[in-house]
């Protein structure tokens, strides 16, 4: 039997850190958040979409406090941005860009 994680912060504190973030934005400015997103270094891939969110980002850090921060300093931080919802990626099963 596997342990419960009860505290994600100290189970992600020293492990690298993917995650997939659904954003939920002002529709007039979708390409604007997008592209500004894009620039941050830990951003790997910006997607424009149709459906329940407006972009879909993929993220990688070096730990879960700078996503965390990320989070909470970056993207709500932007004019525009109405939600977010974060998937945290338990296992990679195939990433091309990775070697």
């Amino acid at each position: 039997m596997e342990a419960e994680i009860t505290n994600f912060k100290e189970y992600y504190d020293n492990r690298i850190v993917t995650a997939l973030i659904g954003l939920e934005v002002d529709i007039n400015k979708v390409e604007i958040i997008g592209k500004e997103i894009a620039k941050n270094k830990n951003v790997e891939e910006t997607f424009i979409v149709t459906g329940e969110y407006d972009i879909i980002i993929k993220v990688r850090f070096p730990d879960y406090i700078s996503l965390e921060k990320f989070i909470v300093n970056n993207l709500n931080s932007i004019e525009g941005m109405r939600k977010s919802k974060t998937m945290m990626v338990l296992s990679i099963l195939k990433d091309i860009y990775m070697r």
